[in-house]
């Protein structure tokens, strides 16, 4: 295998890739907890846990602990209201 000598990146590059890194785990994080959120919702409407897993093409129980999780989420932001 080849060595690929990594370029030298100025300053201010390194500093945008950074923070574009940074944004994108955040987006990331925010949508995890919309999913979580969205979960405990569904089920709160009346689907059932196992309903929720065969549409997502997950086990029941990680649907089960994401709804867990949702429903945690949920009550945090409705307290921080």
């Amino acid at each position: 295998m080849t060595y690929r000598k990594r370029p030298d990146l100025a300053p201010h590059v390194k500093e945008v890739l950074g923070e574009e890194l940074r944004l994108s785990r955040e987006a990331v994080q925010i949508a995890e907890t919309a999913f979580k959120i969205r979960i405990f919702v569904a089920v709160e409407q009346g689907m059932t846990t196992q309903e929720v897993a065969d549409a997502l093409g997950l086990s029941q129980a990680a649907a089960s602990k994401y709804r867990i999780q949702g429903e945690a989420l949920y009550s945090e932001r409705r307290s921080g209201d």
